[in-house]
């Protein structure tokens, strides 16, 4: 038999649906005597359902029950939240997290996640998934930052006067810090190393704080010989509360690897290759250090997506020529080093440095390069192009008619690779020659030939004898 006790809290309850089903049939039948086209059935069912959710929240026995004032996930986030402080990267896509007492973020993997799982089961009796964990954590729960922006909100500000934005290249305001840091290189075009070196590195700021497009369109090369620090320099420009964030090496730009590089790096610098880039490659990295955005899937996403282009490129080069477009380029920013005081260079705060180019870049300072600076960026870039070889055998054979010498042939491009494949027995580019006719200085003009149409002529004069016979002994 049943116990007394357990009969009795069912005749209560019973007794109370009665009385809640007998007071809906009350209400029903006084609404039904004020109402016209009135339905008992629909009422008494609403009525009854409302008493009877009622019932439930209360209690059959009017004894009020303990409302559940948390879930178990919500526990959850309130233990972590009292010993972990959690972030995601927006840089790298990943959930990061550090203790209370620890100043940097480590990333949230699966033996962290393993890890939490066992604290939160011994110190709060929880048993839960690395799914469900994984859930939490990777969520609003964790807050979007910008690690590589929040450095530049957080940089003292630095007073250097005003900037005139149409100043250009002249660094005229009480900077300190980056010319110290320009001082420690001794470079060969020494009038421009400071100016370009404090464009670049307000342009690192402006890229790093802009979202949408690529702000710094130029790289940092450093040239000369083998053993000078060149590439410990660079790395040095990376400030060491962004340490992780540099990539040193080589970058191949038809890879995916590379795009993860520029997403996710506030410099990269590479490390002796730009001699050995074919032209298709050479063209490619021009693209790459200007392209505004790039594509490419995070290591945990499922898809492809844009990212902000982050990386401002360096680069190191052993020997000068390293430039193969004959016609210049304005990417880049050649400088020969002759030596490098890097223990001076390490002493210099880059936090410090950065705070300068950050108050340069409120200031209005023109870091990009306007129509004339390009034009000389071109001049300056000639010391460091590749020879080809026809720019070789015109200067070898050929040399500009002079005031004191006028006499001259005209010979159009063609004629000058046939005159030179006569002693050279080697196939000449038509191209090549006509930029090195360009780019020597010879004077093109427009002339008639035997009454014919006007041709296109080059200003020459022969060099005689032809020097290529004992030339060409001597290369072999």
């Amino acid at each position: 038999m049943l116990p007394d006790s357990f009969l009795s809290k069912i005749r209560e309850k019973f007794i109370a649906n009665v009385r809640n089903i007998m007071q809906a049939l009350s209400e029903c039948l006084e609404l039904s005597h004020s109402l016209d086209n009135f339905t008992l059935g629909n009422q008494t069912k609403h009525i009854m359902k409302k008493n009877a959710d009622k019932g439930k929240s209360e209690g059959g026995n009017n004894i009020p029950k303990q409302r559940k004032t948390s879930s178990k996930n919500g526990e959850i986030e309130t233990y972590l939240s009292s010993y972990y402080q959690f972030r995601y990267n927006t840089v790298l896509g990943r959930t990061e997290y550090r203790s209370k007492n620890d100043a940097h973020f480590s990333k949230v993997g699966r033996y962290e996640i393993n890890t939490l799982r066992r604290e939160i089961d011994y110190d709060i009796g929880i048993i839960t998934s690395s799914d469900n964990l994984y859930s939490i954590i990777e969520s609003s729960f964790s807050p979007r930052i910008n690690p590589i922006q929040e450095y530049f909100k957080k940089l003292s500000a630095t007073d250097i006067g005003s900037s005139n934005p149409d100043c250009g290249n002249k660094v005229s305001l009480s900077l300190k810090a980056i010319p110290d840091l320009a001082s420690c290189v001794v470079v060969r075009n020494s009038d421009k190393w400071l100016p370009y070196l404090t464009k670049w590195l307000v342009a690192v700021v402006a890229n790093a704080m802009d979202d949408r497009e690529c702000r710094n369109h130029t790289c940092l090369v450093l040239t000369g010989e083998q053993g000078k620090f060149k590439t410990s320099f660079l790395d040095l420009l990376c400030p060491p509360a962004l340490h992780g964030y540099s990539y040193t090496g080589k970058i191949y730009p038809q890879e995916k690897d590379t795009l993860t590089y520029i997403g996710q790096n506030l410099i990269v610098n590479i490390d002796d290759q730009l001699k050995a880039l074919n032209k298709r490659d050479e063209n490619e990295l021009k693209n790459l250090i200007t392209c505004p955005m790039v594509k490419h899937r995070m290591p945990y996403d499922k898809y492809v997506e844009e990212h902000p282009h982050l990386a401002s490129f360096v680069a190191s080069v052993n020997g000068n020529d390293f430039l193969t477009d004959p016609t210049g380029s304005r990417r880049f920013l050649p400088f020969e080093v002759l030596s490098i005081d890097i223990n001076k260079a390490k002493a210099i705060s880059m936090d410090t440095v950065y705070a300068e180019a950050k108050a340069l870049l409120k200031s209005g300072f023109r870091y990009w390069f306007d129509e004339d600076e390009i034009a000389e960026l071109y001049r300056e870039s000639e010391d460091f192009q590749v020879q080809t070889a026809e720019m070789e055998l015109l200067l070898c054979c050929f040399e500009k008619p002079t005031d004191d010498n006028p006499h001259c042939s005209y010979m159009t491009t063609t004629e000058i690779i046939t005159y030179l494949g006569y002693y050279t027995h080697h196939p000449l580019s038509l191209k090549h020659m006509g930029e090195a006719l360009k780019r020597a200085g010879f004077e093109k003009v427009s002339k008639r030939r035997e009454g014919g149409s006007p041709i296109y002529v080059y200003k020459v004069r022969k060099i005689l004898p032809c020097p290529l016979p004992s030339y060409c002994s001597n290369q072999m």
